[in-house]
């Protein structure tokens, strides 16, 4: 049986383009901590919009409409540059959770993580810490370590996954240079050093190895 939270008095932000999922985390959240106010936005436009309210945290699916990955954050930053943002995602962790971190998410959760870890997060977050699970933190400590050859993924800064992920949906330069707004020559050096980075040579082995480290 779930230990309801007495404190309830913070607001919270659920960006997501899926209704059942701001559904269903308003009432786990409502569950939780009773009397908790929740905002919603199923746009990165009504997401900003909603930030410039300065809800105690933000869960936000970072592909939502009109967002571009890793660039929400920084949005969302500019807007509230202390907001604490949970990035709730269907993206695989053990390649864009360190990358979002990175980048100033406050933590990263799957969205198959269970209720019992999404409280845990969120608790977290609100009590001032970041949030990733144990999994990710492995993967860092890894890092730290030098151990990471496992996951060379983890080799790439946030600019070079993003190029990498648009790569293996088949965009070519000229159209992701339009996207990230950024040079063609500034994509194709980042293609050329996470070309390096992964030892691979061409995009098909990307996919290949994106697949494997995905899994």
């Amino acid at each position: 049986m779930k230990t309801k939270n007495t404190v309830s008095t913070f607001t919270v932000l659920i960006a997501d383009d899926h209704e059942i999922i701001r559904r269903g985390l308003k009432g786990l959240i409502s569950d939780f901590w009773p009397g908790v106010e929740i905002i919603h936005a199923s746009t990165l436009e009504q997401a900003l919009v909603e930030v410039e309210k300065s809800p105690s945290l933000v869960i936000i699916d970072v592909n939502l409409p009109g967002g571009n990955n890793l660039k929400v954050i920084d949005q969302i930053k500019l807007v509230q540059p202390n907001a604490k943002i949970l990035v709730f995602s269907s993206l695989n962790e053990n390649i864009y959770a360190v990358p979002y971190l990175k980048s100033g998410a406050s933590g990263y959760l799957t969205k198959n993580a269970e209720e019992s870890e999404i409280v845990t997060a969120i608790t977290t977050i609100l009590a001032g810490s970041r949030y990733s699970s144990r999994n990710v933190k492995e993967n860092m400590f890894n890092s730290i370590l030098g151990n990471d050859a496992d996951n060379p993924f983890t080799k790439l800064s946030g600019r070079e996954l993003e190029v990498a992920e648009l790569l293996t949906k088949g965009i070519g330069v000229l159209e992701i240079s339009n996207q990230l707004k950024l040079q063609m020559g500034t994509v194709s050096t980042y293609k050329l050093r996470l070309f390096q980075k992964l030892k691979i040579k061409s995009i098909i082995e990307l996919a290949e190895k994106m697949s494997i480290y995905e899994r």
